[in-house]
């Protein structure tokens, strides 16, 4: 029996190419798994496949090949309506006609439930999701948060197996953003929900997810805890789309015991952490690839690497630094800008990195 409450198998979505007879791959045999109660996000670039892949498992979408298993039962002949999922979308949705209310309560109704259990239901839910004493407004009368807090709502309601959200939070400023992530995690979390979120947003995947599938070209590049996807990214795309990184290349010298020992550039030697089951060669050329709040500025004869200053940013809570280095340009990020003295445009700086901070990508 799977560990896994919904089930991708060898996926695939082909689409007829507009005005030719060819086909575009927007899905490519992809497999992957979501565990009871898990939140599971979907990332990537725009066209990568992640919101295709949502669809396919909404039942918006109809499979080329491959499975779609909800609670060890495939459901790629069911329409929408008769899968154990709702979806919350990008653009909310709303009935404008209907106040909070109503719309929370069309599922239940459609359902032919009692007017005291929609009632009681509806009630509850708004509750949760922090609506109470807004159930008469519309959604014309309501912020971007408040309405879509009802468009959660309408789909939590109706108490589905599976939550299916395709960017809910992209039309938000950036600081109500941020807050509804922080909300919908809480909320999600205390109904125990398994839920597949969509974006390209890699901060919200890092703060959503217990797991991460990151997708390219409708291929899966990785699928990982967030922390593992940000500390051993599986190449230097996943490395470049989670969070910032700089690169210069090496040469392996020696891996073993989850460490690999590379010669930069210069001729020094520094050892890194490398992901689990990850295989380097012996002479191969690969990326060191290093995130810049690991980094800081020493003196030469200790550094990593050399160059001068070209980009100083100071944010109050940190100082973001561009060195210009024979080999490429590095970042730098420093913490608590206050508590050091920080070099200026055109200073000669040396560059060093915390181990933890490094790995070999391809």
């Amino acid at each position: 029996m799977s560990d896994y409450y919904v089930e991708v198998r060898n996926l695939t979505k082909e689409f007829k190419e507009f005005g030719s007879s060819g086909k575009v791959v927007a899905v490519n045999s992809i497999t992957f798994g979501v565990k009871k109660g898990q939140m599971v996000t979907l990332l990537g670039p725009s066209g990568c496949g992640k919101t295709t892949t949502l669809r396919l498992i909404g039942g918006f979408e109809i499979p080329t090949s491959g499975e779609i298993l909800i609670d060890g039962v495939v459901v790629n002949d069911l329409p929408p309506n008769r899968r154990p999922t709702a979806m919350v979308f990008q653009s909310y949705a709303l009935f404008p006609h209907m106040n909070v209310f109503q719309n929370v309560a069309y599922g239940l109704k459609n359902k032919r439930l009692p007017k005291e259990k929609i009632r009681e239901k509806v009630l509850s839910m708004l509750a949760i999701v922090g609506l109470t004493g807004l159930e008469k407004r519309y959604p014309s009368q309501l912020s971007g948060g408040q309405q879509q807090r009802v468009a959660l709502a309408r789909a939590l309601v109706v108490e589905p197996k599976v939550l299916l959200l395709d960017e809910p939070l992209s039309n938000l400023d950036a600081k109500l953003r941020e807050q509804m992530r922080i909300e919908l995690k809480k909320i999600q979390k205390e109904l125990g929900i398994t839920s597949i979120y969509v974006t390209h947003d890699q901060l919200e995947a890092m703060v959503l997810s217990d797991y991460i599938v990151v997708m390219k070209d409708g291929i899966i590049m990785q699928q990982d805890p967030p922390d593992i996807v940000y500390k051993f990214p599986a190449n230097r795309f996943v490395a470049s789309f989670i969070g910032k990184a700089s690169f210069i290349k090496v040469l392996v010298l020696k891996c073993e015991n989850k460490f690999c020992k590379v010669k930069l550039p210069n001729g020094k030697i520094v050892e890194v952490p490398i992901r689990v089951g990850a295989h380097f060669k012996e002479n191969e050329e690969v990326f060191l690839m290093m995130r810049p709040e690991g980094g800081k500025f020493v003196d030469s004869d200790k550094s990593m690497l050399t160059g001068v200053v070209i980009t100083r940013i100071f944010t109050g809570s940190t100082a973001y630094f561009e060195v210009k280095t024979d080999y490429g340009i590095l970042a730098v990020e420093i913490q608590n800008p206050n508590l050091s003295k920080l070099p200026e445009i055109n200073e000669n700086v040396g560059i060093t990195y915390d181990k933890e901070s490094m790995t070999v990508v391809r």
